[in-house]
């Protein structure tokens, strides 16, 4: 991408100016390397809610101009999304929720698996893992040593446990090491085996085109989530069959999910209204549809090789830095997306972030990043060494809990932000001993922050600004 439809591109992002307080007082432009985590809002996101606000009423029931057209934007929000995954609104529905974490919960309620078993992996963030796990049918596909599934453990859990296995859910992308997984091979081996396919697409959607049907074995289930993806409005979407939401109760009961209900009976409506409890986040799902709208027409694909060109630039960039090592194996031999998890020998993962945001003005994340399992097979903990890191969280001493650094981009990210990364981290490598002394630590959150000042009473403050408009 030449520079100048780069800057076009950074245009359409809001807040990439402002400027932050750093510990020595100063304001630096913020660089956001926490994408993964949450992506900042589109211009024409936030354009498309304020020009929808004076029109902005109930959905579904009320008969007013502005709650038919209300309804209207909800339903025409739906197909956009719908269409953006090439899923046919025949055969498949868009369910809104919050996010991909409650949409993989609703999952996890609503399909009638209570008697077999579902087969997923050691990679998943938590919320791909414990709403299985915690039904108590949950079997976990192996790992290789630098982080990747192990397909042949997958084809041999499979076929051993034929006609048990109903379900295989694995994330699209790691939002550990970024890896991007082989999702047409995963499909046709579970539609070989009598399997449905479940993916989390929370970090491979705002990153990679994903078509529901792309392949000879079609993706059945997909989850997302809107924050992640341009439209930070609280919203979230399950993808899936129509056929899987039509029989039996819905996992929440209430206004909107019924057509009749008297003393004797209760007749629910047909999905979608039937999983959809309630009056709906009518702003979340517009905000979304308009992010995924902006994404077709500003050529997504394009986006996509941009990232992944930052991804390797970065890659080989932070291998410069001396005592720095990386999880996951290199862009070149598997592809990712844009998400880097890295320590510096010696240095306390919650340590290097502090340092980053305070004297770099640079926002990363540092941690387990909800992916404990999988975060514990890179660092190669033993068996007795998970077991006193969980046994410090009991304790709640979070100071000492093994975790990474993680860096993750947007497509308005830029080499020059990598480059200011590196030269912080080298920074810290040199004066390493001297940073340490800036620095103290609260046992209980294993937060660091800087000796000097109180950075604390200076975001109370900054806080209560957003309440006093």
């Amino acid at each position: 991408m030449d520079i100048k439809r780069h800057d076009q591109i950074r245009a359409g992002i809001i807040g990439l100016d402002t400027k932050i307080p750093l510990s020595d007082g100063t304001k630096r432009p913020y660089i956001n390397l926490d994408n993964a985590a949450t992506t900042p809002p589109l211009r024409a996101v936030v354009q498309a809610v304020q020009s929808f606000l004076p029109w902005y009423s109930s959905v579904h029931r009320g008969f007013g101009y502005k709650s038919q057209l209300s309804t209207a934007v909800y339903a025409e929000a739906r197909r956009i999304i719908l269409d953006f995954f090439g899923a046919p609104a025949e055969k498949y529905t868009a369910l809104f929720v919050k996010n991909a974490s409650e949409g993989l919960n609703k999952l996890a309620q609503r399909l009638p698996v209570a008697e077999a078993e579902v087969l997923t992996t050691w990679m998943e963030h938590h919320s791909n893992d414990l709403p299985w796990r915690l039904r108590k049918q949950a079997r976990f596909i192996q790992l290789t040593n630098d982080g990747c599934l192990d397909l042949a453990d997958l084809e041999r859990k499979l076929r051993k446990a034929r006609h048990r296995i109903k379900l295989v859910t694995v994330c699209g992308a790691s939002n550990v090491t970024g890896i991007i997984n082989p999702i047409q091979t995963i499909a046709e081996l579970a539609r070989y085996y009598g399997a449905q396919l479940v993916v989390d697409a929370a970090q491979l959607a705002p990153h990679y085109p994903v078509q529901i049907q792309s392949g000879p074995a079609p993706i059945d289930f997909l989850a997302f989530s809107g924050h992640k993806m341009y439209a930070p409005f609280g919203s979230g979407v399950l993808l899936g069959p129509l056929a899987a939401f039509r029989d039996g109760p819905p996992d929440q009961v209430g206004g909107g999910t019924v057509i009749a209900v008297s003393r004797e009976e209760v007749v629910f409506a047909p999905p979608p209204e039937r999983e959809e409890v309630g009056t709906p986040n009518l702003l979340g799902a517009l905000a979304l549809a308009a992010s995924l709208r902006w994404l077709s027409r500003n050529d997504f694909p394009q986006l996509v090789a941009y990232e992944a060109e930052l991804t390797k630039y970065a890659y080989h960039q932070l291998k410069t830095v001396p005592g720095l090592t990386l999880y996951g194996p290199p862009p070149e031999r598997y592809p990712r997306v844009g998400v880097i998890s890295f320590n510096l020998e010696g240095i306390p993962h919650g340590l290097v972030a502090a340092y980053l945001s305070f004297e770099a003005g640079i926002g990363v994340r540092h941690g387990c990043f909800c992916a404990r399992p999988y975060v514990h097979h890179l660092l190669g903990l033993s068996a007795a060494e998970i077991i006193s890191a969980e046994n410090l969280a009991k304790a709640g001493k979070k100071c000492l809990l093994p975790g990474m650094v993680r860096i993750s981009f947007g497509f308005y990210n830029t080499k020059a932000e990598v480059d200011q990364l590196v030269d912080a981290l080298k920074s810290l490598r040199l004066e390493e001993e001297k940073i340490k002394n800036r620095y103290r630590i609260d046992p209980a959150t294993g937060e660091y922050l800087p000796r000097i000042g109180n950075f604390k009473a200076a975001l109370r403050r900054h806080t209560k600004t957003f309440f006093n408009l």
